[in-house]
């Protein structure tokens, strides 16, 4: 056992250990997001004395999360061409400046409710694009191997923030005030910002050509429309984000009111929560690959719903202590899953996209949940509302049992061409070749398969899995057909954007998992697959 742990902890380290820009990266994420949970803190606990109700408290947290609503995916289409350390850098900048107008505000006592949920929304903007980048950028950091780790680390990393931000909070308030807390924010922002644009002068990030925003945002859509595990995963993370932000949207009250304690103490237990993060990097890596993800996040799910219960019910500081201990535990076990997952599956060409659709998932169904349980809490009372809550997450943890996710092995994104291109169903590279002219508009894509009379059904079943898979990488208005003229014969047409983005999905799209379709479809017709022909879109 001894030996067991050892290696857990090991593994764990290792991407600190051996990947140097991974380390000064965390190094910058955990320095930007202690200066965010400090102002997002310093906020929610500044309301709470000015008594306000708790529907206005919530908006603290949810005000740090809307932006994400309205930015995550264009953030994502921008990340996949331009510097991600530079946007860094600029969303640091503007954290700073919000931070310098939360202490004027606080200095000239305009502190109201409104200015202060603005100066929230501000910094969620600026968390957009760091985490946005942060994230696209975390594969090109380590091997693809260890990108599991690296999620649990940089998880941890986030937690560990929530737990020095809201105990520097504390502090600070308790002892200088809130106007000394906010500067504090502005210097730490502006240390990320010089950090970051010292390491984009060292080593610049690679960028890709430039491209529109609502094309990209509407393919990554089709994406998750079409990917029936993309799809899968989102609902598991909404059924556990609703709940899961009662905590966060609904702790400051019950510090408050249900255990009569002070800033110091809210901080205190804010950092237990953080504290419970950094356990579960260390100890629960071994746990992790012993059992499978849903199963793992499971588990998770049922600790944080016992935490919220004992959150209701209980007076006692030392026993709620415990809780949040544990309530930060399972909080980055299922959190680094969902984001773990997400650099694993998804494919290359598409993943800042898609990573963008998990954190705008993540962050609004925090804004969405911390707005309804400050409504639950101010109709049916704070202790009925950390119930409800945890009675939520108990479903949660049952979906994850008994719908799960689908398949996971199999489906790694793979390039055909990092094989050496196209493979045909016997194992030969292949070249889909060039489409001839020069189209730059839409085009139509026509494959004919000819299918002997026993395999018909056989063949619709794997033509509805191809069809996913075209839309997937970005066809349109797919059609299958079945002239009357020729028996057995179905002919297949999609649209597509334009030829040279057929060829990038021939040449850049293409993985192992979308062929293997391909060559279900083929092994099903008699002779060879007549196509693709590429012709001009009928106008």
């Amino acid at each position: 056992m001894v030996s067991d742990g050892a290696g857990a902890h090991r593994s764990t380290a290792r991407p600190l250990r051996h990947e140097r820009a991974f380390r000064a990266l965390e190094a910058v994420q955990l320095t930007n997001a202690v200066a965010v949970w400090i102002h997002v803190v310093s906020v929610q606990w500044v309301l709470t004395e000015r008594g306000e109700p708790a529907s206005v408290i919530s908006l603290a947290p949810a005000a740090m999360a809307v932006p994400f609503l309205v930015l995550a995916l264009p953030v994502g289409v921008i990340a996949g061409y331009a510097s991600r350390k530079k946007m860094m850098a600029l969303a640091t900048v503007a954290s700073a400046g919000s931070a310098v107008a939360a202490t004027v505000l606080t200095v000239t006592g305009a502190d109201t409710a409104l200015p202060m949920i603005c100066s929230v929304l501000l910094v969620g903007t600026a968390l957009v694009v760091v985490g946005v980048s942060w994230q696209s950028l975390l594969p090109e950091t380590v091997d693809r191997g260890m990108i599991p780790t690296a999620a649990l680390v940089d998880g941890a990393v986030f937690n560990l923030a929530r737990s020095l931000g809201p105990l520097l909070a504390g502090l600070g308030l308790g002892l200088a005030g809130a106007e000394w807390a906010f500067a504090v924010v502005a210097v730490l922002s502006v240390g990320c910002a010089l950090a970051l644009w010292r390491m984009e002068r060292r080593s610049p990030d690679r960028t890709a050509p430039r491209r529109a925003i609502m094309p990209e945002i509407s393919g990554a859509v089709r994406f998750v429309v079409n990917s029936a595990w993309t799809t899968r995963l989102l609902c598991q993370l909404f059924l556990f984000g609703i709940p899961s932000s009662a905590l966060w949207a609904l702790i400051s009250l019950a510090v408050y009111d249900g255990l009569g304690m002070g800033a110091d103490g809210f901080g205190v237990l804010m950092a237990l929560i953080g504290a419970g993060a950094v356990v579960a990097v260390m100890g629960f890596g071994g746990l992790r690959r012993r059992l499978r993800v849903t199963v793992f996040a499971a588990c998770g799910a049922l600790v944080y719903a016992a935490a919220l219960a004992v959150l209701a019910v209980s007076t006692s500081p030392v026993v709620v202590g415990i809780a949040m201990l544990f309530a930060g535990a399972a909080w980055v076990s299922v959190q680094s899953s969902w984001m773990s997952m997400g650099h694993q599956f998804f494919p290359d060409w598409i993943r800042p996209r898609l990573i963008a659709v998990i954190l705008l998932m993540v962050q609004g169904t925090q804004a969405a949940g911390s707005l309804l349980w400050g409504v639950v809490a101010d109709a049916a009372g704070l202790q009925a509302a950390l119930l409800v809550a945890a009675g939520l997450m108990v479903i949660s943890c049952v979906s994850l049992l008994l719908v799960g996710l689908g398949a996971e092995k199999g489906i790694e994104p793979v390039l055909v061409s990092e094989l050496g291109g196209p493979a045909g169903p016997s194992g030969e590279v292949t070249d889909p070749g060039t489409p001839p002219g020069d189209r730059s508009g839409p085009v139509v894509v026509r494959y004919e398969y000819r299918v002997p009379e026993g395999r018909t059904r056989e063949f619709l079943t794997a033509m509805r899995h191809l069809r996913r898979s075209r839309l997937r990488l970005g066809g349109r208005r797919w059609r299958l057909e079945r002239p009357t003229a020729e028996p057995g014969l179905f002919v297949e047409t999609y649209r597509v954007g334009s030829a040279e983005e057929f060829v990038e999905q021939e040449h850049r799209r293409l993985t192992v998992p979308e062929t293997r379709l391909r060559h279900r479809v083929e092994s099903l017709v008699a002779g060879a697959v007549e196509g693709p022909k590429v012709s001009d879109q009928p106008r």
